[in-house]
């Protein structure tokens, strides 16, 4: 049974100058950012994430299920993309199979990484119900999934071979007993991917920096904010009137950044709020935090353990790539120490950082080109190990992919160092890792579960904390970015309800102009 978009009842309107803003996600939450912008019969979306959900009735991880949306795809003739994190372009698959059939508007980099980003996000779109066909007796290893409807190879299939089921992806999951902590796997097909991606792609519409596109009656611009390559503020003018979207808004405390510009005035600008109620530390105190995982990483390592660290395909895993490297140029790790690097995607986000180093502020990511070569692609977590190793894997919260299945092997081990770099959801096991290192929960052991079933595994391994790889502005990078809109009317999107109301706080007492929380149903006049 198809479960209805969590988020349908965020729906906060917005009317500027005959314009109307209407948030579908992303108000009061982190992720699943989605809004529709309409003036007259005229409508376009920014954004179309997947959220994260907030952890309540979960034991396992898994995300809240979300399908369904409180629109009509049919009726929009375009969307634009801020960037190709998943919690801003994650439901954009699904959007194409309700219906969607216009543009997608987004900056040129943004366009090459969502090339490898929708080609996953293809096969895991947990809502389209599809007509699934394959082998039932193969001499290849794992169960290769068709759905697409030109595929040649499932068209080959005997009917006697022939096993067919119609229904969302995780619901063929539990038909063929395939999940990530069982020895029964899926493989897609390679060629429904391709033939699916090209359909997509083909909507896609590049534009360059800081140059106005018309869109309907809108004149929209994209303005970089460093978030990650290609990832934009997108400004929308009507007349003499202008909105400006922030999108996720980048932070100088990646190693890959320089300089964030400030955005241009508009009469309302809505804002992320992930981690803008805080400073996340001085210059000094971030590179303490990086220097701190090198240590870390190379002290592990040489003890002869395994440094494991899950982290978001995207962004997040090139900049800890990055950062190996620099610990084995000073010495802090091992040069000659193996490096398991296994996400498909994450590998080629990181062969598309090697090639444009146009992207960066700073080369560096040039110079990883050769160890990148030299990464294994496979990993066994029970094997014995004559000398360390550092494990990369996705998901970055531990909750899906290689994280899920490694877990239950890994964690029992006191020689694994767990490295978490980036955000955990409530309720997914990388949060409840998160919670045993900063002593904030006394348990001992995850509970796992699988199918209907449950298992505790103790935490033996070492539990790691490190904020520096944060890519979102902290409230002093924010502020700066604001700089030039400190009388605008000031919508805080993109946060959890603490950082929220802190962050609308600060800003009422510093700016002393308007400030609001973008409400679930609340209509808001300009």
């Amino acid at each position: 049974m198809r479960v209805p978009f969590v988020l349908s009842a965020l729906l906060a309107v917005c009317s500027l100058s005959g314009a109307t803003v209407v948030f579908h996600g992303g108000a009061g939450e982190v992720g699943g950012s989605c809004a529709t912008v309409r003036s007259g019969d005229f409508r376009m979306l920014v954004d179309c994430g997947t959220a994260y959900g907030d952890g309540e009735g979960r034991t396992s991880g898994e995300k809240k299920p979300e399908c369904g949306f409180p629109f009509n795809p049919k009726a929009y003739g375009d969307l634009l993309l801020t960037h190709a994190h998943q919690d801003h372009a994650g439901r954009v698959p699904e959007l194409f199979n309700a219906g969607f059939t216009g543009t997608v508007w987004v900056t040129e980099a943004t366009r090459e990484l969502l090339a490898v980003a929708w080609k996953s996000q293809v096969i895991y779109d947990t809502c389209t119900e599809r007509n699934w066909r394959w082998a039932k007796q193969t001499k290849k290893p794992g169960t290769r999934v068709h759905w697409h409807r030109d595929c040649e190879w499932s068209q080959k299939i005997g009917l006697a071979n022939l096993g067919t089921f119609h229904g969302v992806y995780a619901d063929l999951q539990r038909h063929l007993g395939a999940t990530a902590l069982s020895s029964t796997y899926m493989v897609a097909c390679r060629i429904c991917q391709e033939l699916e991606l090209k359909e997509m792609l083909g909507h896609v519409r590049t534009v360059p920096f800081d140059r106005p596109v018309a869109v309907g009656p809108f004149k929209v611009t994209f303005s970089p904010v460093k978030h990650l390559p290609g990832a934009a503020c997108i400004r929308i003018e009507e007349g003499a009137s202008s909105l400006l979207f922030s999108g996720d808004l980048g932070t100088k405390r990646s190693h890959l950044v320089r300089t964030i510009q400030p955005a241009r005035k508009a009469d309302a600008v809505f804002v992320e709020s992930t981690y803008g109620d805080a400073s996340q530390g001085t210059p000094k105190d971030i590179e303490q935090d990086y220097a701190r995982f090198r240590s870390v990483v190379g002290k592990t390592v040489r003890e002869g353990g395994v440094a494991w660290v899950p982290a978001f395909a995207l962004d997040r895993s090139q900049r800890v790539f990055l950062e190996i490297k620099r610990g084995m140029d000073e010495g802090t790790i091992p040069a000659d120490t193996p490096i398991h690097y296994l996400s498909p995607s994450s590998r080629d986000f990181t062969a598309l950082y090697i090639d444009h180093p146009e992207w960066f502020d700073v080369p560096d990511m040039m110079g990883l080109a050769s160890l990148f070569k030299q990464t294994k692609k496979s990993f066994n977590p029970l094997a014995r190990r004559k000398s360390g190793a550092i494990l990369l894997t996705t998901s970055g919260m531990m909750d899906t992919g290689f994280s899920l299945r490694f877990l239950p092997d890994l964690v029992p081990q006191e020689k694994t160092t767990v490295c978490l770099v980036g955000y955990q959801s409530p309720g997914t096991y990388g949060f409840q890792l998160k919670q045993i290192a900063e002593g904030k929960s006394t348990k001992t052991s995850l509970r796992l579960r699988e199918g209907n079933s449950t298992r505790e595994v103790p935490v033996k391994a070492s539990v790691y904390v490190f904020s520096c790889f944060s890519g979102h502005g902290d409230a002093p990078e924010n502020d700066a970015w604001l700089a030039n809109n400190r009388d605008s009317r000031i919508f805080l999107v993109h946060g959890d309800a603490a950082s929220l109301k802190a962050r609308a706080e600060d800003l009422r007492k510093r700016f002393g102009g308007s400030v609001e929380i973008v409400e679930p149903g609340h209509p808001y006049e300009f």
